[in-house]
């Protein structure tokens, strides 16, 4: 926060901030282990220039393309109060491992000479949702410190998901005109996504920090947005600086969403807060300044996030704070239907103390009990320095609507683990932003930080077997169907069942039809008769199928028998179907896109 608004906490701090006298030290509730080569570039190396990159870090993540692996969006700008514009991140979850797809996925765009994700702007939050409801989520930036510059640059970016032809996902389109135009530039340091009036699309609340104001923007329900101004929310809310986070959720039980939202600082001459605008119980889609509450949080808000945190059914917020981070519990609704807000909260720490001036936070379940765990970054947007370190709390659990403690767990008291096991401080030091995703898709949440030197990934121990064993990826050529031929597979690849099944789809009619897999996967594909090749290694061919009247070529997998039997556990192959195509001309195949398998048991 800058200097001039901070508040004088550091006895308060001093006083709240002591080890909790029933802490107890190796209290291993969750392991997490480095993810070493889980990032990679469009060719399979590791990608250096995103594993060490220094610049501020923001991510959202959201299944991008629908395989149902989760993809990550990395928005990147200079760090701190400056105007240096970076380049941001499409990385797709290709079978656990995330790949740099910008220049393949997000480079398209409908501005002359724009190259989408590949141009570098000034992005500092983004959130992934569905604006045109049709169904494929898409991708919305925050820009900043644009002063100056053209529409494209300097206002928030909105991308619309191209969806899937053939089955091939088509990726992110970045469309201009979907954003209206500000009287200035915004300064905008946080954005959140959702439904305030009803309509079931997904609306827009910027978080400004004082260039502009605050913003709402209602959606038309084909993804273009106008201002709303304070048409539908009072001007209390929107006037703002230092605003540095948004939520838009139901708080009250109602069925509507409301606002939270931090701020440094307001134009009227307020501390720094947090603030909910409560949506009207009696003309829904509005924000009457009577329903709005000015600040909930700490002394020295800096960031929100709003969860539920003692699984009342009721959402609670956590704030980080330049003193003392705290929470606060929503003990239910008063008369005007505003959320009625318990004691403020500090956290508990096993050894140590919060070493203040903390970044974004986030409430997430970590070690998967159902009692939400919260996450507090560091680094102060505002201010230089990356000497502190991220703060890992765990929901300590009790009884449902009591006022639980999240605490800091450590392994000792001078070294071993802070947080969960497996990390050191030094592994938490100047933390920008922290993404929570099932990268592995085993059914536990893994952790993606964004540090000041550099990207890390964090894999959650609490579940290791896999909960999906396939993943399809790539494309081909168009075969003499007309269509790109595609694999799919049923079943699960293991001996216990045996009922794995090998599909392929978009194929001629009757035709002879070989299913061949490798050890390894090819980052970038060869061609391999009329198609394209992704499998590597040693390759194995299965034995000879013919495609049905509808295209379609089938194999049951026999993993008791040989060549199956001979993959060992938790091994990953790579398959495509190979197949005659003499429409095409004599002697010509064609392939499908490729998947990977991995066999359980």
């Amino acid at each position: 926060m800058n200097s001039k608004h901070i508040t004088t906490l550091s006895l308060l701090a001093a006083v709240l901030l002591s080890p909790g006298a029933f802490a107890q030290f190796d209290n291993t509730w969750v392991n997490f282990t480095p993810g070493t080569g889980r990032i990679k570039d469009a060719n399979g190396a590791d990608a250096s220039y995103i594993l060490n990159d220094a610049q501020e870090k923001d991510f959202a993540a959201g299944d991008l393309n629908m395989d149902g692996w989760t993809d990550l969006v990395v928005m990147r700008k200079q760090p701190y109060t400056t105007g240096g514009m970076y380049p941001n991140y499409l990385l797709m979850n290709e079978g656990g491992i995330l790949v740099d797809r910008s220049a393949q996925y997000a480079s398209d765009t409908d501005v002359p000479g724009d190259l989408g994700f590949l141009t570098a702007t000034n992005d500092r939050d983004v959130v992934i949702a569905d604006v045109n409801l049709d169904g494929w989520p898409d991708v919305i930036t925050c820009t900043t410190l644009g002063d100056g510059l053209p529409h494209a640059i300097s206002h928030p970016r909105v991308y619309i998901n191209k969806g899937s032809i053939n089955g091939v996902w088509q990726g992110l389109r970045f469309e201009d005109a979907r954003m209206p135009t500000f009287s200035i530039a915004p300064h905008f340091c946080g954005v959140a996504a959702g439904d305030v009036n009803g309509d079931g699309a997904p609306d827009l609340y910027f978080a400004d920090y004082g260039n502009l104001s605050d913003k709402l923007l209602i959606n038309n329900g084909n993804g273009f947005f106008t201002d709303s101004g304070t048409t539908l929310i009072g001007a209390a809310m929107l006037d703002a600086a230092f605003g540095s986070a948004a939520n838009i959720l139901d708080m009250t039980g109602d069925g509507w969403n409301d606002i939270v939202r931090s701020s440094g600082v307001t134009g009227l001459g307020a501390g720094p807060m947090a603030s909910i605008a409560t949506n009207d119980p009696n003309n829904h889609g509005h924000f009457p300044t009577l329903l709005y509450q000015s600040n909930e949080g700490s002394g020295a808000t800096y960031h929100v996030d709003a969860g539920d945190l003692n699984r009342d059914g009721r959402p609670d917020i956590i704030t980080s704070d330049d003193g003392a981070d705290s929470y606060r519990y929503n003990l239910g609704t008063d008369g005007l239907g505003r959320p009625i807000w318990g004691a403020l909260h500090f956290y508990s720490f096993v050894t140590g103390a919060d070493d203040g001036f903390g970044g974004s936070c986030h409430i997430v379940d970590l070690d998967g009990d159902g009692w939400p765990d919260t996450i507090h970054a560091d680094v102060d947007v505002d201010i230089g320095g990356c000497g502190r370190r991220a703060h890992i709390y765990h929901n300590l659990g009790g009884a449902i609507g009591g006022e639980v403690v999240l605490k800091e767990e450590a392994g000792s008291a001078t070294g071993a683990w802070r947080g969960v096991q497996g990390m050191t401080a030094n592994d938490l030091t100047g933390t920008f932003d922290v993404a929570t995703l099932d990268l592995d898709n085993d059914g536990d949440l893994d952790m993606v930080f964004g540090r000041c030197n550099g990207t890390f990934v964090w894999m959650n121990q609490k579940v290791t077997t896999p909960t999906a064993s396939t993943y399809a990826y790539g494309s081909t050529n168009v075969n003499s169907s007309g269509q790109k031929g595609s694999m799919s597979a049923s079943g699960t690849p293991g001996t216990t069942l045996n009922d794995f099944v090998l599909r392929a789809e978009g194929l001629p009619p009757l035709k002879t039809t070989i299913f061949l897999y490798g050890t390894t996967r090819l980052w970038s594909p060869v061609p391999f008769g009329d198609g394209q090749r992704w499998t590597a290694g040693p390759i194995q061919r299965l034995p000879a199928v013919t495609s049905d009247a509808s295209g379609t070529a089938m194999f049951p997998c026999d993993f008791t028998a040989n060549p199956l039997a001979t993959i060992q556990i938790g091994a990953e192959r790579d398959v495509q179907a190979w197949f005659r195509d003499p429409p095409a001309g004599a002697g010509h195949s064609n392939t499908t896109n490729a998947l990977a398998f991995w066999r359980v048991d």
